[in-house]
């Protein structure tokens, strides 16, 4: 089972929360995490786009377009890639012991006792679920493992088709080297690190929770909220609309 079908699996076992009175409000059309108000959202994303260091981003994503079109028809390029990603990885780090953005990033969606506890539960079951699969991967505490996690997630919300295990990997391998060729990623902590790799896995999870809940209550509406969620947060990973993005079996391209 591919990495976004077992997060999608997981996500799936919350279902018993939706019968919970306080995520039930949730997911009622029209309320906070049926229809995310633009205001919550907004100041969510705003959080999360401090906290994965501008500057260190924006490098990367320039280098990491240059590295997707000159590998993806280069298999033996691409090996490489994966075995100098997984053996001498630049975007690992020690993690604390505690999650560092978890509870501001659930307080900037809601302040309400009930809402929050919900959602901590259901954002800390979404890192639980990833990072079994970057584990089982050899790929643990893995920035780069984390951006291709969430570029693959909300790609899938985003156009309902999901990338292969293989090209997944290959966008890891290649995001590692595109921050690795970052200096100002370089330059950051341990602590640093962590923050980013947790915006990450945060921004993904919350369009996929979503988007779980839009298909197993068959809503249309809701489930366009989270395709229009995961393009923004598409568009703000790679610094490109999602209209030119195209996932092959191998890799990411851009159109």
């Amino acid at each position: 089972m591919s990495l976004a079908h077992k997060a999608l699996a997981f996500l799936a076992t919350l279902a018993a929360l939706i019968q919970s009175p306080a995520l039930a409000q949730w997911v009622a059309p029209g309320t906070t995490f049926g229809a995310p108000s633009s205001m919550s959202y907004s100041q969510a994303m705003a959080y999360v786009t401090v906290q994965m260091n501008a500057a260190a981003v924006q490098r990367a994503q320039s280098v990491l377009n240059q590295i997707n079109s000159t590998n993806r028809n280069n298999p033996s390029a691409q090996a490489a890639a994966r075995t100098q990603a997984q053996t001498r990885p630049q975007t690992t780090f020690k993690p604390g012991a505690q999650r560092l953005l978890l509870n501001t990033f659930v307080r900037s969606l809601s302040n309400k006792p009930a809402e929050v506890q919900e959602l901590t539960a259901a954002f800390t079951d979404g890192f639980k679920g990833f990072e079994a699969e970057a584990r089982r991967l050899g790929r643990p505490n893995n920035v780069a493992m984390a951006f291709a996690y969430l570029v693959g997630v909300c790609y899938l919300v985003h156009y309902g088709e999901e990338p292969t295990e293989a090209a997944l990997l290959n966008l890891q391998a290649n995001t590692d080297t595109a921050f690795g060729a970052s200096e100002a990623f370089r330059r950051l902590s341990d602590s640093e690190r962590q923050r980013m790799y947790e915006a990450f896995v945060l921004m993904a999870t919350l369009p996929l929770l979503g988007y779980t809940v839009a298909v197993q209550e068959n809503d249309p509406k809701l489930l366009e909220t989270y395709r229009e969620i995961a393009a923004v947060a598409l568009e703000s990973a790679l610094g490109v609309r999602p209209d030119r993005l195209k996932f092959t079996p191998t890799g990411l391209e851009l159109r």
